[in-house]
């Protein structure tokens, strides 16, 4: 069974979509175990707000866009794998489980998994 997701809105932050993990959350993937420490922030899925009714920010996809979100801020992997490789993995492991999740949204799906091969190149250098 996975961990529960415990958040704090962080009301603090400038930025109106941030939240805060209250505990560690832990995810096996296909490169190794991931824990996302507590107090980790994130904005969960990383979508413009005009585009909030199509592609929700929170949802049954929160694990995927936290594993995906702390994997690129971190750049996890990158000096075992390579950076090419390494974002190739995060964003593969996104979309099986946005898959996993929503296997009744696969267009949904494929879009989040391609915005984030089209523009997360430019989040992954910086």
């Amino acid at each position: 069974m996975n961990q529960p997701i415990v958040v704090r809105y962080k009301e603090e932050d400038p930025k109106a979509d941030r939240w805060e993990l209250v505990y560690s959350v832990t995810f096996q993937t296909d490169a190794g175990k991931v824990v996302v420490p507590r107090g980790y922030v994130t904005d969960f899925a990383s979508v413009p707000m005009l585009l909030w009714g199509v592609f929700p920010p929170i949802g049954r996809h929160n694990r995927a866009t936290i594993l995906h979100d702390y994997w690129y801020d971190n750049r996890l992997f990158e000096n075992t794998l390579g950076a090419k490789q390494a974002r190739r993995l995060a964003d593969r492991e996104l979309y099986l489980r946005l898959r996993e999740v929503e296997p009744r949204k696969p267009l949904r799906n494929y879009c989040m998994y391609l915005a984030c091969r089209l523009f997360g190149r430019s989040w992954w250098v910086n």
